[in-house]
């Protein structure tokens, strides 16, 4: 079989390889470009407990409203604190329920409140589970491995200690430390998490450091919780961030504006790779 050869004139050829140009930058910049989310999800019981609480008669109707706000986001990576295995009190599993449309799950230890996971749209090359090297709490982060292109991306999930006595305040600053040395060498990390940090000013270490915040940032403040308590009679903090380094930061926005899913308004945002 002979093949059959096609000369192209110079101003053929120069459009061919623009419109060959054009197609490779074109998807690159989709690899390089995708949307992340970070979300309390408060173990499916408004945060009220560190177990779900939702009745088996109820489980379908109110899984399908998580998996509604899912595909609305269509986030190719979610980041979740107060995860629970199982959605309902007759233990059906939550990777099921809610989350099966994501074929990458990584999921940490559940020590009461303190529970981690990821969900993606690529595959995980390697995780890690992490402890705090000073804690109130059992807390702890996950930090997952993705290939992205030829480019390693850490994506670190977590919930840091809360204000539950004066060593948790004294070891929330110590922590955004372990963080940022561990990842000091690493070009592109995503620290999605709760922070509870209690102002803006909390997430000053970071930017000392060169990364990048999706609230507190350009956005500006999101609060992302509202609760009350007896130390803190009102409560409106930005608790819940997606911390960069190595990308740009787009579209940043708030969901869940009515609570009805947690306790916690969900972050989300576009991530632009740097070169």
């Amino acid at each position: 079989m002979k093949m059959k050869i096609i000369a192209l004139d110079r101003s053929s050829l120069a459009s061919a390889l623009l419109l060959l140009a054009a197609a490779l930058s074109t998807a690159t910049s989709a690899a390089e470009t995708f949307r992340v989310a970070q979300w309390n999800i408060g173990h499916f019981a408004m945060g009220k407990s560190c177990n779900p609480t939702v009745k088996p008669e109820n489980s379908e109707a109110r899984a399908a409203e998580y998996r509604a706000k899912i595909a609305e986001m269509d986030a190719d990576f979610i980041g979740v604190s107060e995860y629970d295995s199982v959605f309902d009190t007759a233990g059906t599993p939550t990777t099921n329920a809610v989350f099966a449309s994501y074929p990458t799950q990584v999921v940490g230890p559940k020590n009461a409140y303190q529970s981690n996971a990821v969900f993606a749209r690529l595959p995980c090359i390697r995780h890690e589970v992490v402890d705090y090297e000073e804690r109130a709490q059992k807390t702890y982060f996950l930090d997952a491995v993705f290939l992205v292109g030829t480019n390693e991306v850490h994506f670190v999930q977590s919930h840091l200690d809360w204000n539950m006595n004066e060593k948790a305040v004294d070891a929330r600053p110590r922590q955004i430390r372990q963080l940022i040395n561990r990842f000091k060498d690493v070009p592109y990390v995503i620290i999605c998490a709760d922070y509870n940090v209690c102002g803006a000013g909390e997430y000053y270490p970071f930017l000392m450091a060169g990364y990048t915040l999706a609230n507190c940032g350009a956005a500006g403040y999101l609060k992302t919780f509202e609760g009350k308590s007896k130390i803190l009679p009102c409560r409106r903090y930005p608790l819940d961030n997606i911390v960069v380094k190595g990308f740009d930061i787009h579209d940043v926005a708030l969901d869940d504006e009515d609570y009805a899913l947690s306790d916690h308004r969900i972050v989300r945002c576009t991530l632009e790779m740097r070169r």
